[in-house]
């Protein structure tokens, strides 16, 4: 009986330093999985309520930036302002998706254009949010995360 007894403590005694080894290892697991992660990569890309039909990752992006360009194009086409110049110029939109799926213009940048005209289509850009359909966020690993996006745009005052 003595010997059970014995050897019933050794294994308790033991198997609490195996925990806390498997603790380490766990750790060190974390720590090298953390290495090999892609940041920027995301697992499924924001998507539209008219494109969550779509299951292809690559096909669900076009979807998402159609349907943003389509809307921007048209009140782009809508808003037309008179400038007294030509311009052929290619603004640049950097925007965010918040992790809530919110749509938010980080900066305009372009070359030549006036600066009144910049004012027009970061307005112009704001309503594309506001009539854009219900926007999910990017996931990644089951998660929501903050994605950003650059968009190019022409801008011609000629046809």
């Amino acid at each position: 009986m003595k010997f059970y007894i014995n050897y019933i403590l050794f294994l308790i005694f033991f198997s609490c330093d195996f925990l806390s080894n498997k603790e380490l290892v766990v750790e060190e697991l974390v720590s090298n999985d953390l290495k090999t992660f892609n940041w920027n990569d995301v697992d499924t890309y924001p998507r539209f309520q008219n494109c969550d039909t779509i299951i292809n990752k690559e096909s669900n992006f076009n979807c998402f930036v159609n349907t943003i360009t389509s809307k921007l194009q048209a009140n782009l086409i809508n808003n037309s302002v008179v400038v007294n110049s030509s311009i052929s110029d290619t603004l640049i939109v950097n925007f965010n998706v918040t992790n809530k799926g919110d749509i938010v213009l980080s900066q305009l940048s372009n070359k030549s254009m006036i600066s009144e005209l910049n004012v027009l289509i970061d307005s112009i850009f704001k309503l594309t949010v506001s009539d854009l359909p219900k926007l999910y966020p990017a996931i990644k690993r089951g998660q929501p995360v903050k994605t950003k996006f650059v968009l190019p745009v022409l801008i011609s005052t000629t046809d």
